[in-house]
């Protein structure tokens, strides 16, 4: 018995609902469970982004928020990993490191998160940190892909970031993706045009289909063992969902998971009532939208 469990109590309607799909948990967490559960949308540009982190130098991956900008990361860097246990020549490797820009403030702490993610110590000064960097292409067969999540969330001076990045970009066998949301990410690479003149690839994510937003949450299903997918996922209850959305996939993942439970607490069939039921604003957060 786990410590909730014993001070609150199981959610045993919760548990029976689960249990009656053959679900082992809530199937549409945000995080990306496995990137099997990854949906490749807008394939042409995935591959384009594939590729630029094999080949390339500096790309830019926008959207808006919820598009799954992270998600791709994620999953870029287990493609990329799994690739290069497939093949024995190093050349054709690529070594994926993931930072989180929010989570920095100086461009020597985004330096520290690099090493750190090759496994290597960071304990050392700046200067010697970055000839790390510099001689990569002199010391490895393999390219080195650095991949930033949110850049223009960091509390760190974003010139200054988008300086140390412009000479990042300048070394040989790096290459570097960085995601963020449409208008902060023109405004950091404003503050250095240099960087700017350096973006060789731009992928904008858009919102999915109808088809897309399925394809999502089935896979998410099928990661949770879900005996009858097509039983609990009605067309109804997918273009509520998808209406709910407008093809965000966080917010479609957010309103599916919230219905069904919302379905189970109320021992209700899921059908589209309970999808809006379990998705209804606030009277506030309703008036506040008029007010504004």
């Amino acid at each position: 018995m786990t410590l909730i469990e014993e001070k609150l109590g199981k959610d045993q309607k919760r548990g029976v609902y689960l249990q009656k799909w053959g679900l082992r948990e809530d199937p549409f967490n945000l995080e990306l469970p496995t990137p099997h559960a990854f949906v490749p949308i807008q394939r042409e540009d995935l591959l384009k982004i594939l590729q630029h982190a094999r080949e390339g130098k500096l790309g830019i991956l926008t959207g808006d928020l919820g598009m799954g900008k992270t998600t791709i990361c994620e999953f870029l860097v287990a493609a990329l990993r799994e690739e290069s246990l497939l093949t024995t020549d190093p050349s054709s490797q690529v070594i994926p490191v993931l930072v989180r820009g929010a989570a920095y403030k100086s461009a020597d702490e985004f330096l520290r998160a690099i090493i750190l993610g090759l496994g290597l110590d960071a304990s050392g000064d700046s200067a010697g940190l970055f000839e790390i960097l510099r001689k990569w292409s002199q010391e490895h067969p393999e390219k080195l892909a650095v991949i930033v999540d949110d850049i223009p969330e960091s509390g760190a001076n974003l010139a200054e970031i988008g300086e140390f990045i412009r000479v990042l970009a300048d070394l040989p066998s790096i290459s570097i993706l960085l995601n963020g949301a449409v208008k902060q990410m023109k405004e950091f690479l404003t503050k250095v045009p240099a960087l700017m003149d350096r973006v060789q690839l731009h992928v904008e994510l858009h919102p999915l289909g109808l088809a897309q937003i399925k394809e999502l949450l089935d896979l998410r299903l099928k990661h949770s063992e879900c005996t009858n997918p097509e039983g609990l996922l009605t067309s109804d209850v997918l273009e509520a969902i998808y209406r709910l959305s407008k093809g965000v996939p966080r917010s479609a993942l957010k309103a599916a998971g919230s219905a069904i439970m919302y379905a189970a607490r109320n021992d209700l069939v899921l059908d589209s009532r309970a999808v809006k039921k379990a998705n209804r604003r606030p009277l506030f957060s309703r008036l506040l939208h008029f007010i504004r």
